[in-house]
């Protein structure tokens, strides 16, 4: 049986942050623990951009983007069938929770962003 690090190994996810130092700490615990990260990138716009070369199994967005609030892109990542993880300091992120695999508010523990990338890979037979 694999490790819960060893099943995330190799998963593709796409990281949209438009705050610097919060999408180089989280890309350094998700490569920490396999993942393979798309971006980071700091708009909804790089975010379609990556999404049209590659659509990834797995996205964490922040709400509030460099171009606006990612509603828009949460939408489109539905329609593609990814499954969404907001990472948002604002509290109406929690509206989406419905819409999306998991809301984590910041600041949030690393163990909430493990925890939250295990559901997604136990709950579902995900492409890598």
């Amino acid at each position: 049986m694999l490790s819960r690090n060893e099943q995330m190994k190799g998963l593709r996810v796409l990281l949209v942050e438009d705050s610097w130092h919060a999408a180089q700490a989280m890309r350094d615990v998700l490569e920490g623990w396999g993942v393979d990260v798309i971006g980071p990138v700091a708009s909804s716009d790089e975010a379609k951009k990556k999404i049209a070369a590659d659509v990834p199994p797995v996205a964490i967005v922040d709400l509030r983007l460099s171009d606006g609030l990612a509603y828009p892109l949460i939408d489109l990542l539905n329609e593609l069938k990814v499954n969404v993880i907001i990472a948002s300091g604002y509290a109406d992120a929690m509206e989406l929770r419905d819409q999306v695999a998991a809301v984590l508010q910041k600041p949030f523990a690393t163990s909430a962003l493990h925890s939250a990338l295990m559901a997604i890979i136990e709950g579902q037979g995900l492409n890598r």
